[in-house]
């Protein structure tokens, strides 16, 4: 048996098989029993069910851009990693992955899939990267595995985060949830994960109302690596504007009513500490991210340390021009973009971009946050000047109409005094005539 199969390239014969973009539509009948890392693909393979169970040394698979409509059956039990990127899978059932205990890594991009059924991925103990961008999903898979450290559902049909799938991932450092139709981030959702360091929120459809201060105060803590970039889709007067532009009277007016001690909202509880906590977080934040962070896709520190992946050390067409290895850039290792405009996975999933106009200093934004909550609160100073003003002209028109009766009091003496004189003067003008 050739220890390379015909048109295929093999840096390590044996061991390294490289059969990609040759058309093939079945599997090379000639790839040694002993190979390590086989990869296929960019190929017109539909259906390689049990045709690589005999491959007991087999570790790494790569079975991506191709027409397969279901997930392999059969694979061996050896697999750590299984590339399936770019096919036509529509879900996974329970059973699909049983004998997969020892993958470590994941890659299911740019699928169809609208459905992983409870436990398909639970038995998967040893899994770190799990990669679901590009597909169908409405739901955060059921029964994650603990081991996850890496999991990408960006570019889904999400609405809403499973706190029990969430909760569960005490291991995960990296979330992608970006390009979905989340609406708010319930409670309590990221506080159960003690390793999380990177986060992506961007381009959902978030609700900028009462429900989404947890995500609000959350973010303003900046322990994390993320995008702070988020953009309102409602109420409509919000629309297209920064979520951390806002403040907290214009995203919930009754969270902070001046004669209102403490407001609940769930589980969290507004009093004033907590608002002295938010103006002074706000202004630490704003001053440390005068320039949005752009949020890479990260590898896991494993596997930086100690590459063992020797399918992304090769690339097929180098190996058959020059016939040595070398290396490339894993296409994981790209920066994440948001998805083409004509690529349509979310109803209505458009935030836009927000206007420039919208963007406010730092020193804007603080005054937002506290001059407006500030202002709805009167002094005394003006309500004791009104008083005495009042007072003033309550005087004042006393003093009138006191002058004025004296007056008055005046012109009845004057008028009194002129009948008595014309009633004497009226006689002696009689007795004259007489």
């Amino acid at each position: 048996m050739s220890p390379c199969p015909a048109g295929c390239c093999c840096p390590h014969p044996g061991l390294l098989v490289l059969c990609e973009s040759l058309g093939l539509r079945s599997l090379p009948r000639s790839v040694p029993l002993s190979t390590s890392a086989l990869s296929v693909a960019r190929n017109q393979l539909c259906n390689v069910d049990h045709l690589l169970r005999h491959f007991s040394s087999l570790q790494e698979l790569s079975l991506s851009h191709n027409l397969l409509a279901r997930f392999p059956r059969g694979l061996p039990p050896s697999l750590e990693s299984l590339q399936l990127q770019e096919n036509r899978i529509t879900y996974i059932t329970t059973g699909a992955l049983r004998q997969l205990g020892n993958l470590t890594r994941l890659d299911l991009e740019d699928n169809r899939i609208r459905a992983i059924q409870p436990g398909a991925l639970e038995g998967l103990s040893k899994l770190q990267v799990l990669t679901l961008k590009g597909n169908n999903l409405t739901r955060l898979p059921p029964h994650l595995p603990a081991s996850l450290t890496h999991l990408d559902v960006s570019a889904n049909c999400i609405s809403a985060l499973d706190l029990p799938s969430l909760s569960a991932l005490i291991n995960l450092q990296v979330l992608r949830i970006n390009s979905n139709c989340l609406r708010s981030v319930p409670d309590s959702a990221f506080d159960r994960l003690p390793r999380l360091r990177s986060v992506d929120l961007s381009n959902n459809l978030w609700v900028c109302e009462c429900d989404i201060l947890y995500l609000y105060r959350w973010i303003l803590n900046g322990r994390l690596k993320m995008a702070t970039d988020l953009v309102c889709n409602e109420p409509v007067h919000l629309a297209h504007r920064l979520l951390l532009n806002l403040s907290v009277m214009t995203i919930c007016p009754h969270v902070l009513k001046p004669n209102e001690r403490t407001h609940q909202l769930d589980t969290v509880t507004v009093t004033p500490t907590d608002k002295s906590w938010f103006k002074k977080t706000l202004a630490e934040q704003i001053s440390k991210n005068t320039a949005v962070p752009v949020v890479s896709k990260d590898l896991p520190e494993s596997h930086v340390s100690s590459e063992h992946y020797a399918l992304e050390l090769f690339i097929y067409e180098d190996c058959l021009t020059l016939n040595q290895t070398q290396s490339v850039s894993p296409s994981h290792l790209k920066t994440v973009t948001s998805p083409p405009d004509g690529e349509e996975k979310c109803r209505d999933n458009v935030t836009g971009r927000y206007p420039q106009s919208n963007v406010t200093s730092a020193e804007e934004t603080h005054s937002v946050l506290f001059t407006n909550r500030d202002a709805s609160r009167p002094t005394s100073e003006p309500q004791l000047l009104t008083q005495q003003n009042s007072s003033v002209v309550i005087a004042l028109l006393a003093l009138l109409c006191v002058l004025v009766a004296l007056l008055m009091l005046a012109v009845l003496l004057v008028l009194k005094q002129v009948l008595r004189r014309r009633q004497r003067v009226a006689p002696l003008d009689a007795g004259s005539g007489g």
